[in-house]
């Protein structure tokens, strides 16, 4: 999902840029592959290098940390030290997932972090890898969208498919986020690629929200129903710990880029009109 979103927005600025992926993309590649990534990297000679990759599935991060670790973590360290010697400048492609307790609290670049599941860890093992580079720029994020396969819908799919067929659905209020749509992100991303920025940086909405407020707002601007939902707890899900305060303070962003970032209605507003160009090809 970010990746074609990135994508769009890199051409768009009228860049040259190359997609590197497992399949369906302008290159393949297996980013566990350590040869097969410093190989590929070093063919194209970027001068810009952004890791989108990563495993994002909680339940299988848990089952397999090896495996979570050779995607999440290590491919990071690989490519931080090949655009280290080689002049690159790397940006790594975080998460917000590292906040518990503290519901609509927006969390800084430097609040401490809680690693409550192998999803956390092995991200900012990541980060602290991305880092070991002095030219790299480390993202915090949490983005909403669309990725346009049936087989895997996104969140935001998921919530809207529901939506359209009036299926029960449990609506948390108390999982707490910042999120923002990805073509936002994409936007506000290459926006601070361009001033060089490096460390770790939060770019998402402005504004904290849960995710009962989010369905809330969608279904309200897309005039479905929540006849059917009902409000529910987070903490009664089970199975994997989870970060559920994960809202961003977004300030630093914010100066660095000279402009506010998009409040949770303009959020809303970017995905419906997506969704609305969609509707039309």
């Amino acid at each position: 999902m970010l990746g074609q979103s990135l994508m769009n927005e890199i051409k768009t600025r009228g860049f040259e840029v190359t997609g590197i992926a497992r399949n369906g993309a302008d290159v393949s590649c297996d980013i566990s592959n350590d040869e097969e990534l410093e190989s590929i990297i070093s063919s194209i000679n970027p001068h810009i290098l952004i890791n989108c990759a990563a495993i994002v599935n909680l339940t299988k991060c848990e089952d397999n940390p090896g495996h979570a670790y050779l995607v999440n973590s290590r491919p990071s360290s690989i490519m931080s030290e090949i655009s280290r010697k080689a002049g690159i400048y790397f940006v790594q492609i975080s998460t917000d997932h590292y906040y518990t307790g503290d519901c609509h609290k927006k969390h800084s670049e430097n609040h401490p972090v809680h690693l409550m599941n192998e999803y956390a860890r092995t991200k900012y093992a990541a980060e602290v890898f991305a880092l070991t580079n002095p030219n790299s720029l480390v993202v915090r994020t949490n983005v909403v969208g669309f990725r346009h396969d049936l087989k895997a819908p996104t969140f935001l799919e998921w919530v809207i498919q529901n939506l359209q067929k009036k299926s029960v659905m449990t609506l948390f209020d108390d999982y707490y986020t910042s999120s923002i749509h990805v073509n936002q992100f994409s936007t506000a991303l290459m926006d601070i690629i361009e001033t060089r920025f490096c460390g770790v940086l939060n770019l998402a909405s402005r504004d904290v929200f849960s995710k009962k407020e989010f369905i809330c707002a969608l279904s309200d601007r897309m005039a479905y129903s929540l006849d059917n939902t009902v409000i529910g707890s987070v903490f009664d899900i089970g199975g994997t710990p989870r970060a559920e305060s994960i809202g961003l303070d977004v300030t630093k962003a914010e100066q660095i880029l000279g402009y506010e970032l998009p409040t949770l209605d303009e959020v809303i507003t970017s995905i419906i009109k997506e969704y609305d160009e969609g509707l039309n090809k």
